[in-house]
């Protein structure tokens, strides 16, 4: 279940559902458990997520490198093929570097691309767990709050 809408119902219990006593909101304690519950159940969920993406990473940087072995493997058999013709050798030598050269940067890039991706989604995905954790926090802060206030007017 998406963290977001757990948030938010949670708040809309809170905030419209719970009814007003002396300024305080009357809450559900087993309600909210029950949400913050699934909330808790939800957060592996963006992890396995976050497992996912990595491992979405790594697949591109491995069809990369095999892209990159395969363009190398090429360039050393027209290198063979090549400097069978002696005439040939210089040229041949020189365009098996460049071909070499050129498959090490697209690899390079492609690994930095996967790299990139996978920092952006991570660091996405951390802030928003991070803000959802806040938000939990605040409504336990809120509610053990509204609770003493409870305890203390009952008290007077």
């Amino acid at each position: 279940m998406d963290v977001d809408f757990l948030i938010d119902r949670l708040e809309r219990y809170i905030v419209e559902e719970c009814p007003r006593f002396l300024g305080n909101r009357m809450v559900n304690e087993d309600e909210v458990r029950g949400q913050l519950s699934q909330l808790r159940q939800a957060v592996p969920e963006q992890i396995e997520q976050a497992r996912r993406i990595v491992q979405e990473r790594d697949a591109v940087v491995e069809v990369a490198r095999q892209e990159a072995d395969m363009i190398i493997a090429k360039a050393r058999k027209e290198g063979q093929r090549m400097a069978s013709s002696h005439q040939f050798v210089v040229d041949a030598q020189r365009q098996a570097k460049m071909i070499v050269q050129e498959a090490r940067q697209m690899s390079d890039r492609l690994k930095t691309d996967a790299d990139d991706y996978v920092f952006n989604s991570l660091s996405l995905l951390q802030a928003e767990l991070t803000r959802q954790l806040r938000v939990a926090e605040n409504g336990l802060h809120r509610l053990e709050a509204d609770r003493e206030a409870g305890l203390s007017d009952g008290q007077d």
